[in-house]
């Protein structure tokens, strides 16, 4: 059964956007932003950013919990949901991706990021310090290693399954990396928007060369803890209990990186941590969310 928190959510439905970041087309979905910045303008931003392999529709049982007290937003990064697939991806063009949206939620807008997201935001936050207020990383890997990217050699054809019907490529629908399957109604939300029609039969929307077609930027970034470290905005992190991104190890560091009151557990949650347990996470979130805007 459907509970009435996932229903009320869903009920307040998202408009569609689309705008061009570096030669491609960018679809976001925002809750009531043009409503809401004409009737309280100063109102921050809340921007949602997903994880890879996945797309905005992952925040739309998430997102409205946030509406009222802040203009809301979710984007698809190229090569996701139903945004544009690129030739080449580059961390900066995805940090690109995130300014363009959150300056259509307003100045000084708030990231939430999940796992790979939360790279990219992290990224997008050290090279464009001045465009945020805070950044909430979810689950999102923090490394003391530097990321040794390299140019991609030959690029063969994409492995694209097609389906015969929408039915059967929802079935074949899975988390990445894999851990026990969300609650079947937001499983099937998630399948449902992550497939579309073409001629050749259902396909899944994600580009599966992703990070085959993964460039270096010239600009050579720090490792991700040092990145944290000098990062000029308030930051936050919430990760699952039972996580496999977050071992003893990793805890220890991010004990070290993160004040008390910035570092939040989800109980009982893995590292899909807002489809684990999405009416904790909302309240954990709000709860950070107070504290960052009290520290901006």
């Amino acid at each position: 059964m459907t509970p009435d928190w996932f229903n009320h959510a869903l009920a307040q439905v998202p408009q569609h956007h689309t705008l061009n970041v570096l030669d491609a087309v960018i679809h976001y979905q925002t809750w009531n932003v043009a409503a809401n910045q004409e009737k309280d303008p100063k109102k921050p931003g809340l921007l949602f950013v997903h994880g890879h392999a996945a797309h905005a529709h992952w925040w739309d049982f998430i997102a409205p919990a946030f509406s009222q007290q802040y203009h809301v937003g979710a984007l698809d990064m190229s090569g996701n949901g139903d945004s544009a697939h690129r030739d080449q991806y580059r961390a900066s063009q995805f940090a690109a991706e995130i300014v363009a949206v959150a300056n259509k939620l307003g100045p000084n807008t708030i990231l939430v990021a999940h796992s790979f997201g939360g790279s990219m935001a992290r990224i997008a936050a050290y090279l464009h310090p001045d465009e945020f207020q805070s950044l909430v990383l979810v689950d999102s890997v923090l490394s003391r290693t530097r990321r040794q990217t390299t140019e991609p050699t030959t690029v063969g054809a994409p492995r694209v399954r097609y389906y015969p019907s929408l039915k059967e490529a929802q079935r074949r629908f899975r988390l990445r990396p894999p851990q026990p399957r969300p609650a079947a109604y937001i499983q099937d939300h998630l399948a449902r928007y992550s497939v579309h029609e073409t001629p050749g039969g259902f396909r899944f929307k994600l580009d599966p060369q992703v990070f085959e077609k993964f460039w270096p930027d010239e600009i050579e970034y720090p490792d991700a803890i040092t990145m944290i470290q000098t990062l000029q905005i308030p930051t936050a992190y919430i990760y699952g209990e039972l996580s496999g991104f977050c071992p003893p190890e990793v805890l220890k560091d991010l004990v070290s990186l993160f004040p008390a009151d910035k570092l939040e557990m989800v109980a009982a949650a893995y590292h899909h941590v807002f489809l684990d347990q999405p009416e904790a996470f909302v309240e954990i979130l709000h709860k950070l969310l107070i504290r960052l805007q009290a520290e901006g």
